[in-house]
Formats: C-alpha cells, sequence, structure tokens
C-alpha cells in the first residue's frame, strides 16, 4: 500500500513491489495474481486502515460542526507535513487511473463514504441549530467531499500549510455563512 501511495500505480514496478515486500516474483503472482490485484488489495487496505481511522469520528458521532473541523484540522496537518506530499491515495488513483473498472467502483465507494460522513455530521448540524440555511445538507455534504479531494491535489504541489489552511478556511466559511443564515 505505502509503495503505491508513494509512487502510484504505473510508477511502481514489479521490482519494486518484490524489494519492499521482500518476497520473489513467484511469490507475489502465486499471493496476489498481478500488480493490478495486488493494487485493488493495497486500496481495500488503505480504506480499511486510512479512511477508516480518519472518518471514525464523523462515522460514530454526531459532532457537527466541530467534527467537521476537527476532520480538517486533522487532514491539514497530514498534508502539510512530511508524509502529506503524497496526497490520497484513493484521489491519486482516481486521478492517474480514471478509467480503471475495478478501481474505479472503490474510488467510487470511498468518495460516497467521505460524503456519508460529512452529510451525517451536517444533518447532525442543523437538528442542533448550527447549521440554518436552504442549502440541502447532502449539497453541502457533496462541496466537502470536493473540497477534502482538492486538499489531497493540492498538497501534492507542496504549496505550504498557509495557502492549505486558506484553502480549507475559504471553504469552511459557507458553512460559518450558512449558520448565520
Amino acid at each position: 500500500m505505502q509503495l503505491f501511495w508513494e509512487k502510484g500505480y504505473e510508477a511502481t514496478s514489479v521490482q519494486d513491489l518484490v524489494e519492499r515486500m521482500g518476497i520473489n516474483r513467484f511469490s507475489l503472482y502465486d499471493t496476489f495474481g498481478s500488480k493490478h490485484d495486488l493494487f485493488l488489495k493495497a486500496l481495500d487496505r488503505y480504506g480499511d486502515r486510512v479512511v477508516s481511522a480518519a472518518l471514525k469520528a464523523m462515522e460514530e458521532t454526531d459532532g457537527g460542526l466541530s467534527l467537521i473541523r476537527r476532520y480538517f484540522d486533522a487532514t491539514l496537518k497530514f498534508v502539510s507535513s512530511k508524509q502529506g506530499w503524497q496526497g490520497c491515495l484513493m484521489t491519486n488513483s482516481a486521478v492517474e487511473l480514471p478509467h480503471d473498472l475495478q478501481a474505479g467502483p472503490k474510488v467510487q465507494a470511498h468518495l460516497e463514504r467521505l460524503e456519508g460522513a460529512f452529510y451525517r455530521q451536517l444533518r447532525a448540524a442543523r437538528r442542533n441549530g448550527e447549521l440554518e440555511t436552504e442549502r440541502k445538507p447532502r449539497e453541502l455534504a457533496r462541496f466537502l467531499t470536493g473540497v477534502t479531494q482538492g486538499l489531497g491535489v493540492l498538497a501534492k504541489g507542496s504549496p505550504g500549510r498557509r495557502a492549505l489552511q486558506s484553502y480549507v478556511d475559504t471553504a469552511l466559511s459557507i458553512l460559518d455563512e450558512a449558520g448565520d443564515a
């Protein structure tokens, strides 16, 4: 997973994989079938480990706008870190392999999961009186999903924490304005 995340699918060779995994080619093919099959398993692992950890609070509790802000704070911290240049493996895969018939549904499921977590928190915010707007929570959830994906792409260009923070602050100001309506 880490190697695909660092280099991307196309730039990762089978030789890279066997060296990183400490196995031989036969073992790779015998265990995983192909480089592509291994890549699909890496996407699943990323979803199970990285995405689940990032979305845990938003999927399990109803904290409203504070949880959305906390999610973006954590995401900003990651994309501004030494490892952050990698962006999001799901986003990277969507950009690199837009027509991959097997990876595409995994990426789409990731986007739907992210949107669902935002939607849950926006509905909680509306119930709590934090969000008073004519905009529908589903529309705002889709917007925040796009902001998250954009943040991952922008981070790959290493614009610096200040620029990324400004991007997030501007996006989240829509929620603040919606709360003041």
